[in-house]
């Protein structure tokens, strides 16, 4: 039976954080208490919001902008909305966040789509008038560079000074991995904690960063998505633990922006 209480629409900006809170409190007690798969949770969500009883176009006009871009949001990016949707708690500043990462979506994906000077096609016209801007702080790309050092990712030893300079200017080298296994777990991690995009596997493949551990191709998304697939159905050995482990002690770090110095 429907309630007493007319149902207002959802209008501005406050209307549509107002959505996603929640979409997030739904999320939390549907999802994450495995009630309903992620779709089931979506469907439901957008169904149950379209209507409202308010009778003026503008506000009419407003909950439908809100209530497209929450549904956008829900059905077309489940991996970022996972990211900040698992945490229990989601303030105005986590909301915010989270919108200007799906709004500049499309444009990161173009940016990154464009092939890198390395490879000796880049467009002239395209970058005077789309600049580079990287996406990750120096004191992280160092910290990340680090990291990968200390648990032997790749065949190459990483220049942190020259990785920091290179992304800055978005010119960074390939890598070979050496065991693609725990570089997805590594990257995953880095991904679930906010340190990376969520869209690491389509920047990696896109900018062909990494050469597969038997050398002979570059890594492409469905390569890094179906082995991410595959790790996340395996338990855990002791060598794993450890290894995440690490990983942890470096969120921690990255998260407090202390960067950990070499004893003498």
């Amino acid at each position: 039976m429907r309630g007493a209480e007319p149902t207002p629409a959802q209008t501005g900006e406050k209307g549509l954080f107002r959505l996603v809170k929640q979409a997030h409190e739904t999320y939390s007690s549907e999802v994450l208490t495995r009630k309903k798969s992620y779709r089931r949770f979506v469907l439901d969500f957008i169904h149950s919001k379209q209507y409202h009883d308010a009778t003026d176009a503008w506000s009419k006009n407003e909950h439908q902008k809100n209530y497209c871009i929450v549904s956008e949001l829900l059905e077309n990016h489940e991996k970022l909305v996972c990211q900040y949707f698992n945490e229990a708690t989601l303030n105005e500043s986590q909301i915010k966040k989270l919108l200007d990462a799906f709004n500049t979506f499309e444009y990161r994906q173009t940016v990154l789509s464009e092939p890198t000077p390395e490879n000796g096609r880049q467009s002239k016209s395209y970058t005077s008038s789309v600049p580079y801007e990287p996406l990750i702080d120096s004191e992280t790309i160092g910290l990340i560079a680090q990291l990968v050092n200390e648990v032997n990712l790749f065949t190459e030893k990483l220049d942190i000074e020259d990785v920091i300079a290179r992304y800055k200017k978005g010119i960074l080298s390939p890598v070979t991995s050496k065991n693609n296994a725990r570089l997805v777990l590594l990257l995953d991690q880095l991904s679930i904690h906010g340190v990376i995009p969520y869209d690491w596997q389509s920047i990696i493949a896109k900018k062909r960063l990494i050469r597969s551990s038997s050398g002979r191709k570059f890594l492409n998304q469905h390569d890094l998505s179906s082995t991410l697939n595959r790790i996340k159905d395996t338990q855990p050995g002791v060598f794993e633990k450890r290894f995440i482990k690490t990983i942890d002690r470096y969120i921690n770090q990255i998260k407090g922006k202390k960067i950990e110095q070499k004893k003498p």
